[in-house]
């Protein structure tokens, strides 16, 4: 297993948007939060359960729920839901629980919004396939953790928002190198999916500049690459754990204070 240590030390353009992890929800029967919907550009894209993305299904992305769920999407506004089945990771943006194909975005009259406030329910044993608004009563919401995260990029309102097949691209200017390992840092997320790291250190550089690091572990022999995403290096502990205080008040609710040295 060999482990490499970059930080990153130059503002990247946003390429994707994105959710930073966020915390699972257990033990709860709904779960409130913001939908989107993915661009027509990304249909035929593989999703991150190795499904392609069909914009004519009733399918959704979660960050925690198994793949094959099915759940209840209920916009708070107009009341409108529509049930959709989970092949994907995400969405990796904050506020953000859940990314749903054209077609239910079109059953909840999301399109035209790009993005709204929902209520999201597991209904076991209810068939996706045709659009309704069928009610069921609510399971509750695993505990089941992604082992990596979607490679499609959530798009943003604007861009779900839009139609058609331009191929949007980005120019990054990235300076890295490797940082010696001492003092303390507060580690905010593991990521299993090089394509999400650009997106939360571009996030990361507007609120600690200079203090992004990412730890880089492989795995060889389960063919598995871990991207730890820290804030640091401080100079000791007690600075660390202020900073760790300002990162849960931030949202990176499940960050906790790393020493390393020992990485």
């Amino acid at each position: 297993m060999r482990r490499a240590f970059y930080p990153i030390s130059s503002v990247l353009i946003v390429c994707f948007s994105w959710l930073l992890f966020n915390a699972f929800i257990p033990n709860q029967s709904e779960e409130f939060g913001k939908a989107n919907y993915y661009a027509d550009s990304l249909h035929g894209r593989k999703t991150s359960s190795g499904e392609k993305y069909d914009k004519n299904e009733l399918t959704c992305a979660h960050k925690s729920l198994p793949y094959g769920s099915k759940v209840k999407v209920t916009r708070l506004d107009n009341k409108k839901s529509v049930i959709v089945r989970v092949n994907d990771r995400g969405p990796f943006k904050e506020g953000y629980v859940i990314e749903l194909s054209r077609r239910a975005a079109e059953v909840v009259d999301l399109v035209r919004d790009g993005s709204a406030s929902v209520r999201v329910e597991v209904v076991p044993n209810v068939e996706t396939k045709t659009a309704g608004t069928a009610s069921a009563s609510a399971g509750k919401l695993s505990m089941v953790r992604p082992s990596q995260y979607s490679t499609i990029a959530p798009q943003s309102s604007a861009g779900n928002a839009s139609s058609g097949n331009t191929k949007n691209t980005e120019l990054y200017k990235v300076d890295m190198k490797k940082s010696t390992k001492s003092g303390y840092g507060v580690q905010l997320s593991t990521l299993y999916d090089a394509d999400n790291v650009l997106p939360i250190v571009t996030k990361l550089q507007q609120q600690w500049p200079e203090k992004v690091l990412v730890n880089i572990e492989r795995d060889a022999a389960n063919d598995l690459t871990a991207y730890r995403v820290i804030v640091g290096p401080f100079a000791d502990e007690k600075t660390a754990n202020a900073q760790q205080k300002l990162a849960a008040k931030r949202g990176y609710r499940q960050s906790f204070v790393v020493d390393l040295s020992e990485i």
